[in-house]
């Protein structure tokens, strides 16, 4: 089990889970607004409309009662929203675990591409840089700084221009992380 300082408690006394904000374009910010983490739903995954609209509780249980598919993709996208819902309703141990599932399943998604889809292979690199960068917030949520910084960085690496990975990024080194808020993002994908 899973235990922290941060989350001792009420787990989410720091943080608030009121906007939810399109990261569509730049994002940068004004210097007295606090930086804010930022989960990265699905908006077209199962899940996802209940997730950006702020129905987390809808979201973990329209996730529960549907099975896993068997494409790549659409498992990929649901344990990506399951990630943020049951960390979004405070359910620790098995968002961790949601969370490392959609790191698999993009994982998993990206090797079955073949070598010369170079437009798909960058798209996969960015599906996984999104499973990285939510698992990050999750890490920072229970207080593994160090493994935030760790999935922040390979995300980096795979999807350098993304927002939700520089936003992350900038609210990790933000002077009073203390005080970052969680928002919930939205990301379609152009495949269904």
């Amino acid at each position: 089990m899973r235990s922290s300082s941060r989350n001792s408690g009420t787990p989410f006394r720091a943080l608030t889970a009121a906007a939810v904000s399109l990261l569509l374009g730049s994002v940068t910010q004004a210097a007295d607004q606090p930086q804010k983490f930022v989960f990265t739903a699905f908006s077209n995954g199962r899940g996802g409309q209940a997730l950006v609209s702020g129905h987390f509780e809808e979201a973990a249980a329209e996730l529960r009662r549907a099975p896993l598919s068997a494409l790549a993709l659409q498992r990929g996208m649901a344990s990506n929203n399951r990630c943020i819902a049951l960390s979004m309703t405070r359910q620790w141990d098995l968002a961790h675990a949601a969370c490392d599932a959609a790191v698999r399943d993009a994982q998993l998604e990206h090797t079955e591409l073949s070598p010369y889809n170079i437009y798909g292979r960058n798209l996969e690199d960015e599906y996984v840089a999104l499973a990285l960068a939510n698992r990050a917030v999750l890490h920072w949520i229970s207080s593994e700084s160090a493994a935030a910084e760790s999935d922040l960085r390979k995300a980096q690496h795979l999807a350098p221009k993304s927002a939700f990975v520089t936003r992350n990024l900038t609210a990790l080194h933000a002077p009073h992380p203390a005080v970052a808020q969680v928002t919930v993002a939205s990301q379609a994908t152009g495949k269904n």
